[in-house]
């Protein structure tokens, strides 16, 4: 009988570390941007209270219900925040390896990513499901980049970036230079 080695399927081993990176991202840049807005939206401007502001992200599904829904549809916007955030978090963590560039400079790549996700939202995703589109206003504009570009972004690839250049299953992935 020859010597073999059985080793065991990795996927589990690769899986995991993927979905606990993926995970820590969408709460931390998604914990961030809804903290941005709410303190944003309430203290600063005195525009909208927290859960006018998360009904007004369930609104985006259930309508003009949500408005009367309470602390239940204040719950559903919430919810369907962090599922956006987990999106845009899976995507980038899919296209890290096949984009040189990300991993370049984190915070640079997290700035442009910050960008890219506002440009998706702001004027593609939104409009096509509220049916309105997107019309610019400088300071809405200013409003609405601004987490993107200082929180949710550079959150996203510091904590992707991590993941793809530590001690991994053994094998040590050399960081690239900042």
């Amino acid at each position: 009988m020859p010597n073999t080695i059985t080793i065991p399927a990795a996927r589990g081993r690769l899986v995991r570390p993927a979905l606990k990176t993926i995970l820590l991202a969408c709460l931390v840049a998604g914990t961030l941007d809804i903290c941005y807005a709410v303190i944003t939206w309430g203290p600063v401007f005195g525009k909208l209270t927290a859960a006018r502001l998360l009904q007004g992200i369930a609104g985006t599904l259930i309508g003009k219900n949500a408005f009367t829904g309470g602390a239940a549809t204040a719950l559903v916007g919430l919810l369907m925040h962090y599922c956006i955030s987990l999106a845009w978090c899976a995507l980038y963590f899919l296209i890290f390896p096949y984009i040189p560039a990300l991993s370049k400079n984190k915070w640079a790549s997290g700035l442009v990513y910050g960008i890219f996700v506002w440009l998706m939202m702001s004027i593609l995703i939104v409009p096509l499901v509220t049916g309105r589109a997107y019309h610019f206003e400088t300071i809405a504009f200013l409003k609405s980049i601004a987490p993107m570009l200082l929180l949710f972004g550079p959150a996203i690839a510091l904590i992707i970036h991590r993941h793809y250049f530590t001690v991994t299953i053994g094998r040590i992935n050399a960081p690239q230079s900042e």
